[in-house]
């Protein structure tokens, strides 16, 4: 008989399927599942250093990008209480806005994530690339 996962790892689990959820979210433009995986207190480093909180995330920010790849790898999660640290790497393709090419971004990302009213939410985002490259 197998052992039921412990919290902490129902709770790994669960983080994995939400940062998988955000990535398909913003591939697909999908504002409503991102404000119901982001925090509302979110804080956003994007990769070349601009910040954004949750309303100008929406506003200006990574929603207004159309992202041909996203992949996520290397992912580890740490749960402590009711945080969470997720660490990892991320590639991004994306049409530049000007539309005159791509931009692909590999990087380091730093999640933290916390349980709010009973769920799991994104409350940080922080980027910081490894390689860059614009076509």
């Amino acid at each position: 008989m197998n052992a039921a996962p412990s919290s902490s790892s129902a709770d790994e689990a669960l983080l994995l399927d939400l940062e998988a959820q955000r990535c398909e979210a913003m591939k697909r433009v999908d504002f409503a599942r991102l404000r119901e995986i982001l925090h509302p207190g979110l804080t956003h480093v994007h990769a070349k250093g601009q910040l954004d909180d949750y309303e100008s995330y929406f506003r200006s920010g990574g929603t207004h990008v159309r992202y041909q790849q996203i992949e996520r790898s290397d992912l580890k999660v740490r749960v402590l209480g009711t945080s969470a640290l997720m660490t990892g790497r991320q590639l991004l393709v994306a049409v530049r806005k000007d539309g005159s090419g791509t931009v692909r971004i590999d990087s380091r990302v730093m999640q933290v994530w916390t349980r709010d009213e009973g769920r799991w939410r994104q409350l940080a985002f922080q980027t910081t690339p490894l390689e860059m490259s614009i076509t």
